[in-house]
């Protein structure tokens, strides 16, 4: 499993088609999950994940305190939080709470994906084992074995 994906968490498919047409080269990282619970399943697989929650009226309590655990649990993971039109006008509640982004609109899909880019830039890649290691610089990799 990667250290790093983009964990989109929201109860009905909106932002993840339009996300995974933005990341076309790696649409294979983007993970959607319905619930917060699935939500930090997911990050306690790939621990330096960006997080895209939907927040509503009826989940605010949980996002913004779901926020703040996060930075506690995963240092290197970041959230960003979708809103719908007519929901919540408070932006800045997300940011404080630790938000690196807050959208309104599918529309702003391509600044998400933007952010995940940079994100799986970032990640720290996985350790190699002995064998994976030697296997790599072998003159022949057709002959390699793992």
């Amino acid at each position: 499993m990667r250290s790093c994906q983009l964990i989109i968490c929201e109860r009905e498919s909106q932002f993840a088609p339009a996300l995974r047409r933005e990341l076309a080269n790696n649409a294979a990282l983007v993970v959607e999950t319905r619930s917060l619970a699935g939500c930090e399943a997911a990050l306690a697989e790939s621990p330096e994940s960006l997080a895209v929650i939907e927040a509503t009226a009826a989940n605010l309590a949980s996002v913004v305190d779901f926020l703040v655990r996060l930075r506690e649990r995963y240092p290197r993971a970041s959230a960003a939080v979708v809103l719908n039109c007519n929901t919540i006008n408070d932006e800045s509640l997300f940011n404080e709470a630790g938000a690196i982004a807050v959208v309104r609109s599918v529309l702003e899909a391509p600044a998400i994906a933007r952010l995940a880019e940079r994100k799986f830039a970032a990640a720290s890649k996985s350790e190699l084992s002995l064998p994976e290691f030697v296997a790599q610089r072998l003159p022949w990799p057709g002959f390699a074995t793992r």
